[in-house]
């Protein structure tokens, strides 16, 4: 299996203060899942998958086997599901609709047998010049501890025209923090596609399927603003070493392994932290 290196791929040197992560390329599964566009990482070694054709998330438990949940307040066939995100201290389960710009929290233990339970739904932050079928393309769960405002939020990446990720609060209230990355960004991604958090560093990874392409970005706070700087960018490729095509998903599991969900084959690849 290739290795992900930092050094194979770097468009800029990281700072002695902002390590690059290193990863190797180490299984694949397949989820069967159609027209994926998201996974989130859950307790115990699970995940949990979204489409935006189906009211309903595919659980993936430990051992591989899989079974599908029902999301109230989804319209069957059409629930435009874009993102997934999930808070294990509250245990909220977060997804969100991109052409109806919409928000929604759940509260959901996956390891019982329950169904979620809608407890909110609120708007995604957007501005004048967006979209609408360029809306939300990546949701990750930021902890308060990692936070660089010290409060948990959520991090949504808008995939394009114009590229943007942004921060706000878990339960919609307060103002919505727009993160100013750095042009070197801006350019090993040329869209987004999907965003995950680190639990090693609280960084945050950014996917580009145009540019097969994963940039790692720590988050700083600069009075009221927060900005992103490129630590690192690498490439996405196969085991045949061929650019990964259709990369939906982001997630890292407690560990701290990155897994990527391509949306063609529904496959889930491990690449695991050296």
């Amino acid at each position: 299996m290739p290795r992900i290196q930092g050094w194979g791929g770097v468009t800029r040197q990281p700072t002695p203060s902002a390590s690059a992560a290193r990863f190797e390329l180490s299984s694949t599964l397949k989820t069967k899942v159609k027209e994926a566009s998201d996974v989130v990482a859950l307790p115990a070694g699970a995940f949990a998958i979204v489409g935006d054709r189906s009211d309903r998330i595919t659980v993936i438990d430990a051992r591989g086997r899989s079974r599908s949940v029902e999301l109230p307040g989804l319209k069957n066939g059409k629930s435009q599901l874009e993102g997934v995100a999930y808070d294990p201290h509250r245990k909220h389960l977060f997804v969100a609709r991109e052409e109806s710009g919409e928000l929604l929290r759940y509260e959901w233990d996956p390891s019982k047998d329950t169904a979620p339970k809608l407890e909110k739904t609120f708007a995604a932050p957007s501005g004048p010049d967006e979209p609408r079928n360029k809306g939300i393309e990546g949701l990750a769960y930021l902890d308060g501890h990692l936070s660089p405002t010290g409060r948990p939020q959520l991090v949504l990446a808008r995939e394009g025209k114009p590229r943007r990720l942004v921060l706000t609060d878990d339960g919609g209230g307060g103002k919505p923090l727009q993160v100013k990355l750095e042009r070197e960004v801006y350019a090993v991604c040329r869209d987004f596609s999907a965003v995950a958090v680190d639990p090693k560093t609280g960084h945050l990874f950014i996917s580009s399927d145009e540019s097969a392409t994963v940039a790692q970005v720590k988050l700083v706070r600069d009075g009221d603003t927060v900005r992103g700087r490129l630590v690192q960018s690498f490439p996405l490729r196969t085991a045949k070493d061929e650019p990964l095509e259709r990369v939906e998903g982001l997630t890292f599991d407690e560990r701290g392994d990155l897994f990527v969900l391509t949306e063609n084959d529904g496959d889930l690849r491990r690449l695991a932290r050296r």
